[in-house]
């Protein structure tokens, strides 16, 4: 479903540290008030923005959190889709983020699926059933990754000139440990002849205007062979999907910072199990209406179906039980991020790398400064926590 885009945040980058501050107080004018402390200078706050779904379970509900610099503009959030019949695409997560000089933009863009098939007169039947209201995914075929960014993603994203594209090595890997677990889900549940592609990019991008841009792609396609009884071989039906659709911009002094921040973006991002677990219900629901509609089809096109149906909630359950070791991985790798601890808890946390020192307040946020005579606590007079890195 759409939010295994959350696997989407492992990248393959090496990120400089942060910059520390031009001119760190001294002792004398800090102890006699005269340090004035600058906001995005001498110390960054990272606030936990909520992103809602407003519609989905009759009231607003948080779908997922996430770490975002004081002073960011987030627009969107999570939409459904009432009668969409392509059941990955139900769950809308469309969300921009902006920086408070608009000069950098984070977007996360919602997944797409399609759909094909390698016999022509399957691929027909198929056509001729979406023409008669059986539709579900679109019809398009398969793409790996790389041919999706290049034929798809870019055109929704501006068209920019693409300077690179490379193997995602880090995040590839996990889809494919992800695959052989699902593979072994379906073995347990009879489920035969289903094979997982999965693939991940990453481009580095130029637009007309000069500015730069880094695109974060996925798609994972599901194989299931079955026999044609038509032509006595066996048929070949796929189901891809993109789930990793991401796009950082900014301008080339500030694409680093970008970087930085998309990382611990996906690495403190944190899904709302209450909602998770509401959703994997309705789509538990939506397989089973749709299981039946598929039993009025025909012999050869109901069995190639149900065995799709049912390889979709037992590879989304899969997923949804390794999601929190998957983002933490995602910032590890995107090397822009650094590990603190609470020493009261020992809980452990991972923030924006570059920073020397941390500080943590009750209602989530989080100030970060390399200033070693900064202390929140002194200076807005609240009662902020320090952290420590591990040893």
């Amino acid at each position: 479903m759409y939010y295994r885009f959350i696997l989407a945040g492992a990248i393959f980058l090496q990120l400089s540290a942060c910059k520390a501050p031009d001119s760190p107080g001294t002792a004398e004018e800090f102890s006699e008030g005269k340090k004035e402390w600058i906001e995005g200078k001498d110390y960054t706050i990272l606030e936990r923005v909520r992103i809602r779904d407003e519609q989905g379970f009759g009231q607003p509900v948080t779908a997922y959190s996430l770490l975002v610099p004081k002073g960011w503009k987030t627009e969107g959030g999570i939409t459904w889709r009432v009668g969409h019949t392509c059941m990955q695409e139900v769950v809308n997560n469309r969300v921009h983020f902006t920086s408070g000089d608009g000069a950098i933009s984070i977007d996360f863009f919602p997944t797409r699926s399609w759909e094909w098939n390698d016999d022509p007169t399957m691929l027909q039947a198929m056509q001729n059933n979406a023409a008669s209201g059986f539709k579900r995914c679109d019809y398009q075929q398969p793409l790996d990754a790389g041919d999706y960014l290049r034929n798809v993603f870019l055109h929704e994203i501006g068209d920019p000139e693409v300077v690179s594209l490379k193997t995602n090595e880090t995040l590839q890997p996990l889809m494919e440990a992800q695959a052989r677990k699902g593979t072994e889900l379906l073995r347990a549940a009879g489920v035969q002849a289903v094979s997982y592609r999965p693939t991940a990019v990453i481009a580095d991008l130029r637009y007309p205007d000069g500015s730069l841009g880094k695109a974060l792609c996925s798609v994972n396609q599901v194989i299931s062979s079955f026999p044609n009884y038509l032509t006595g071989g066996y048929s070949a039906g796929y189901q891809c999907s993109s789930e990793q659709r991401i796009l950082v911009r900014g301008s080339k002094e500030k694409m680093a910072e970008a970087e930085k921040i998309l990382s611990t973006m996906l690495s403190s991002l944190r899904i709302n199990p209450e909602w998770q677990a509401a959703v994997q219900q309705t789509f538990s629901n939506i397989a089973k209406v749709e299981q039946r509609e598929n039993a009025k089809r025909a012999e050869i096109t109901r069995q190639a179906n149900e065995d799709i149906s049912r390889m979709r909630m037992e590879t989304w359950e899969s997923t949804q039980q390794s999601q929190d070791r998957i983002m933490e991985e995602s910032g590890r790798v995107l090397r822009g991020v650094e590990q603190w601890t609470d020493p009261a808890t020992g809980d452990k946390l991972e923030l924006t790398a570059g920073y020397n020192e941390a500080w943590s307040k009750s209602d989530g946020t989080y100030i970060l400064s390399n200033d070693p005579l900064f202390d929140p606590n002194v200076v807005f007079q609240e009662d902020w926590k320090k952290l420590g890195k591990p040893n």
